[in-house]
Parts: structure tokens; C-alpha cells; sequence
């Protein structure tokens, strides 16, 4: 199977959504933010575009510099086409960890993954 890039291209826009949301909300600007994480205005812009790709070791990072969490930031996962060449054993584990995700979300919350925000 291959990737859908047009999930992968969405939940990247989607993603840059909730930043710039989020960093407008803490009265921060890009170039403040970026400073905080090591990237500059123009790095934070073309994420909050989804034009850019976060790397994983700043997405903490700039949840706590935002006051808000991973979980708030992240959109839902891709389709799970979206998996690309994952078969088997391996597409099982993903998905077994994405049903365990949202009961995980059910019991703390009291809600379902994906609930209106």
C-alpha cells in the first residue's frame, strides 16, 4: 500500500493550525517562539503553514512554552493507509495502539478520542 500524502499534507496544516492558535492565544510571536526552540520566524511560520515539519524532540517543548499539552497540539493520526508498506504483525501493533490511545482518552476524560474541542 502506499502513503496518502494528502492525509499526511493535512494533519501537518492541521497541526500548524493549532500552534498559531495556540501561540497567538500565549500573546507570543513567531520570532519569540522560534527563539525558544532554536528555529527562527520563518521556520515557525512555514509549520504553523504546514509547509514545515516539526522535529519530534521540539514538539514538547513547544507544548510547554504554550501552556497546553502534545495531545492538544497533535490532530488525529492519518488514515491508517496512510501506514505506507506497514503489513501484518506491524500494521496490527499500530492500530492495537491507536484503539489502546483512544480508550486510554475514554477513561481520563470521560470522552472519546477525537471529541469536539
Amino acid at each position: 500500500m502506499r502513503t496518502d500524502h494528502d492525509d499526511v499534507d493535512r494533519f501537518y496544516r492541521e497541526f500548524g493550525e493549532r500552534l498559531h492558535d495556540k501561540r497567538v492565544q500565549a500573546g507570543m510571536s513567531q520570532e519569540a517562539l522560534g527563539a525558544a526552540v532554536g528555529l527562527n520566524r520563518t521556520s515557525i511560520s512555514n509549520i504553523e503553514k504546514g509547509r514545515q515539519r516539526l522535529l519530534m524532540h521540539q514538539l514538547p517543548v513547544l507544548a510547554g512554552l504554550l501552556s497546553t499539552t502534545t495531545e492538544d497540539l497533535l490532530p488525529a493520526a492519518p488514515a491508517p493507509d496512510a501506514l505506507g508498506g506497514l503489513t501484518g504483525a506491524d500494521r496490527d501493533a499500530v492500530n492495537a495502539i491507536r484503539q489502546a490511545r483512544g480508550a486510554a482518552t475514554t477513561a481520563i476524560h470521560g470522552v472519546g478520542h477525537g471529541s469536539a474541542r
